[in-house]
């Protein structure tokens, strides 16, 4: 029965992967989110403007879907997005619902890698926003939360975990260098660097080396400087950052007006303002501004030197006059949000055909799992049934144990009680040994003054009494001794076959721990002779020294 039923589970299961094919969703929702969400990355490191704009209408549609993986990844692209162009509370915002997402799914899924690897990344995510802020303290204590949770799991793979560690120790040495502790960065983004040799993530190498150089030219190592920066410049050309690469032509420009090559710093510092300019990031404006104002300073080209900082310090206000305006912003980004959102809803309507067929596909599926599961409750049934007969056949044995225990406890109170008869039987023979002791010394002070011819008559009685008594002990004694003790003259012949009878005697005597008083009333020996008959023994059975008992020796046995 049950090898039926698994067959038609197989044909099922069959069935369901024909009609579902791959495991990727073909919801077109979804494909259109993972379409936006791969342009988004792409402009990210060359227009912000251009990624924030596929990342938005990634955010539009994911309305229509459930929280899952997808929004996860569209909010941490949106915070990643707006962090870069400054606005900090909108990127805190996309953070936090990524987070809250994450949570919730991880609850239900706590052994999830792809989830426990998102928290590991959205900690170390808040601590790039706390960095970006100024607040560096802060910023050391989320690397340092997301590298204590990234060694205490062991559901990530391995190379994800040594990935997400480089991310982590290169952010740790970047908070470092803001902190001037240049010394304790450079060792860190080398150890990183290091690690990076297995994965060679180009994009990782170039801040990784942009970094170093950093470090080299606080500490006044010019060309150690330039050699890295132009590492760093060589990669990002090759991968189109162009937020990379102006970050480079600013870093390289410092170091040649440091070095008084003030004309090929000019030159680098122009270049990275022109780029700063065409990918729209202020920041960048603001850094190649101010490098210029202090180069021509430098130079005594004082006009130049003003037109440059009347720049830097228009985009400057523009920065951080963004707080009053934010709301306007806000305003006006939710309008043209809204635009957009009936624009794609008109769409979405047409694509609702499509999602027909979907769901016409879906409720077959759904049909084949309810089969499947009226089958899996038959198997269930049967099962439950075998394991009630088992739990019958358990108790069955249970209860033939415990009989089995009865008359293990009542094979013992048997022989305790064959013991205690006979200690009974040997305290009698020690009492008859004892009266016959009595009256054989009451006959032979009664020989000292009975008449002549009377004497040998009485000497015949105390012989006669004395010879009865030494075999009638001794063959009451062994009966009762060996039905209660049936393997131990079989023993002790096997481990100590040169024993003399009467030495096999004091043997029984000792395992039933009887003194050597009782021994010599038993035996009508004197107790020197028993002692002697003792040391004798314990050579024959070979106990050397003190440290062994004669008597718990025997009683092992």
């Amino acid at each position: 029965m049950l090898r039926y039923l698994l067959v038609i589970l197989i044909f099922f299961s069959n069935l369901l992967f024909s009609l579902t094919g791959k495991q990727e969703s073909t919801d077109p929702n979804v494909i259109e989110i993972n379409k936006y969400l791969k342009k988004s990355d792409n402009f990210i490191k060359s227009n912000l403007d251009s990624a924030l704009y596929y990342s938005k209408r990634a955010d539009i549609l994911i309305g229509k879907l459930p929280e899952g993986i997808e929004k996860i990844d569209v909010y941490k692209t949106l915070g990643s997005i707006y962090l870069a162009k400054g606005n900090y509370p909108a990127s805190l915002e996309y953070y936090m619902k990524a987070t809250s997402i994450n949570d919730k799914l991880l609850q239900k899924s706590p052994k999830d890698p792809l989830l426990n690897k998102n928290k590991i990344e959205l900690i170390s995510l808040y601590g790039n926003l706390d960095q970006q802020q100024g607040d560096f303290q802060k910023a050391l204590q989320h690397y340092a939360e997301a590298d204590k949770l990234l060694k205490e799991q062991n559901v990530i793979a391995a190379k994800d975990v040594s990935f997400l560690q480089l991310k982590i120790l290169n952010n740790t040495a970047s908070v470092y260098i803001k902190q001037k502790n240049f010394k304790k960065g450079i060792v860190l983004f080398e150890k990183a660097l290091k690690i990076n040799e297995t994965y060679n993530d180009k994009t990782l190498n170039g801040s990784l080396y942009n970094n170093i150089g950093i470090c080299h030219m606080e500490e006044k190592e010019y060309a150690l400087a330039i050699y890295y920066y132009e590492q760093a410049l060589k990669i990002r050309q090759d991968l189109n950052d162009k937020r990379g690469i102006a970050q480079c032509y600013n870093n390289l420009g410092k170091c040649y007006a440091l070095s008084k090559d003030y004309p090929r710093a000019e030159t680098y510092f122009a270049d990275a303002l022109a780029l700063g300019k065409d990918i729209g990031n202020p920041e960048s404006m603001v850094n190649s501004l101010e490098s210029l104002t202090a180069l021509y300073d430098e130079t005594g080209k004082y006009k130049e030197a003003y037109l440059n900082f009347s720049k830097m310090v228009k985009i400057k206000d523009s920065l951080f006059n963004e707080q009053s305006l934010r709301n306007v912003a806000q305003v006006e980004m939710k309008y043209a949000l809204d635009k957009q959102k009936e624009n794609f809803e008109s769409d979405l309507a047409l694509k609702e055909a499509q999602n027909t067929k979907q769901r016409f596909r879906a409720y077959l599926i759904a049909a084949l799992l309810i089969g499947v599961l009226g089958i899996l409750i038959l198997w269930i049934y049967l099962q439950k049934s075998k394991i009630k007969n088992i739990n019958l056949e358990n108790e069955k044995l249970e209860l033939e144990r415990k009989n089995l225990s009865l008359e293990r406890n009542k094979l013992k109170e048997d022989i305790a009680y064959q013991d205690r008869e006979m200690t009974s039987k040997v305290m009698f023979l020690l009492k008859k040994n004892e009266l016959i002791n009595s009256i054989s010394d009451q006959l032979i002070e009664l020989k000292k003054s009975a008449a002549a011819q009377n004497q040998n008559r009485i000497q015949e009685m105390i012989m006669e009494m004395r010879q009865k008594k030494d075999n009638d002990v001794w063959t009451e004694f062994e009966t009762h001794f060996t039905k209660v003790n049936p393997e131990f003259y079989s023993k002790l012949q096997k481990m100590f076959p040169d024993l003399t009878p009467n030495e096999k005697k004091l043997c029984a005597f000792l395992k039933l721990n009887l003194s050597t008083k009782e021994i010599s009333a038993i035996t009508y020996q004197s107790v020197n002779s028993i002692m002697v008959s003792r040391t004798r023994l314990r050579k024959k059975l070979n106990i050397q020294g003190e440290d062994t008992n004669l008597t718990n020796f025997l009683m092992q046995l």
